[in-house]
């Protein structure tokens, strides 16, 4: 029922409670909870005194349609669904628990209960103020071709966020996308494999987050523990979540659909361009297996500082530790921008 009052709210004007409750045929108590419901999930509110709501800030509601609208023939052919979920606990976890349904399959929500991010993270945005997407594709038989495929499709997305106008975008190992230093946007590739490979690539994006101050953040039991920007202040101008979506759907679909074929070479002198890492002192902090003299040690945690050198043709990042240098896989990359 929340979102039914919320796509009244959507309109920006005032609603009174008398309105709400007669045009949806609520009771009282029914709005009252859903009112709680909508603020628990990030949206803010004018409460004009004890009758009268009002969205604080505009939202777009995401809209299958127009997502379907903006996307080219070629791609739309080629997606077999997209499916709008207004709240999940993931959205990769969503698609990996879908072994019936055709691909390629987009997902989207306007709210993840538990969001996921890399090492285990959650990624946090408040309902309808980011873009919440993951695509599932498979592939036939093996997938040792798919080697550096998250670089591949953090290079895609930064190229959607350029052709924008967001011209100061960067990454940071293997696929955080930075603006002057605040994280913009991050990805999460997942896979199953059974007979075939089954992946899932998660993007999260901030587009227009709430205005809200620092104390506000830090109350939040699940707090955002790091400088952050939201697409709409890199531009400098609103941006359409369901255009924003259907960008990204169209080239990401491409970069899975031609991978097997292209590899990451295709890739790999765009990643040079935006990589904010290379040539920069940064600390990797990577699962603890033994200690070694280049090592620190906190937590279960091997901390590797060395000076970074970009990548290998798998997408591995390469590491000037003393004398040596060494290829990570995996890893947390932390550098001071």
């Amino acid at each position: 029922m929340y979102h039914q009052i919320l796509l009244m709210l959507a309109d920006g004007q005032k609603h009174t409670a008398e309105q709400l409750i007669k045009q949806l045929a609520l009771s009282a108590a029914a709005l009252e909870q859903a009112i709680n419901t909508l603020t628990a999930y990030g949206v803010r509110l004018h409460l004009l005194g004890a009758n009268t709501y009002q969205l604080k800030d505009a939202l777009e509601l995401l809209d299958k349609s127009r997502i379907l609208a903006a996307l080219p023939t070629k791609t739309t052919e080629r997606l077999a669904d997209i499916e709008i979920l207004e709240v999940i606990d993931s959205t990769n976890r969503y698609a990996l628990a879908q072994p019936q349904k055709a691909v390629p399959l987009a997902c989207l929500a306007e709210y993840q209960t538990a969001g996921r991010g890399r090492q285990g993270r959650q990624w946090i945005s408040p309902y309808a103020s980011g873009l919440c997407l993951s695509i599932k594709h498979r592939y036939a038989g093996s997938h040792h071709s798919l080697a550096g495929l998250n670089i591949a499709l953090a290079v895609t997305v930064v190229r959607v966020l350029q052709s924008l106008g967001a011209i100061e975008v960067g990454l940071k190992w293997p696929n955080d996308v930075l603006w002057r230093g605040r994280k913009l946007a991050g990805l999460l590739l997942e896979s199953r494999l059974t007979q075939d490979c089954e992946v899932v690539i998660g993007i999260g994006i901030n587009v227009k987050m709430p205005s809200v101050d620092a104390r506000t953040i830090v109350a939040q039991k699940n707090a955002i523990t790091q400088p952050w920007v939201d697409l709409c202040t890199v531009l400098g101008q609103t941006i359409s979540r369901n255009t924003l979506a259907a960008m990204l759907i169209d080239q990401c679909l491409q970069t899975l659909i031609t991978y097997p074929q292209i590899g990451l070479a295709a890739f790999q002198a765009e990643w040079h361009r935006v990589d904010l890492s290379y040539g920069q002192p940064v600390t990797l902090e990577i699962p603890s297996k033994g200690e070694t003299a280049a090592e620190k040690h906190f937590n279960n945690k091997a901390l590797v500082t060395g000076t970074a050198w970009g990548i290998d043709e798998q997408g591995a990042l390469l590491l000037q530790v003393g004398n040596q240098k060494r290829r990570y896989v995996y890893g947390e990359v932390s550098l001071r921008l």
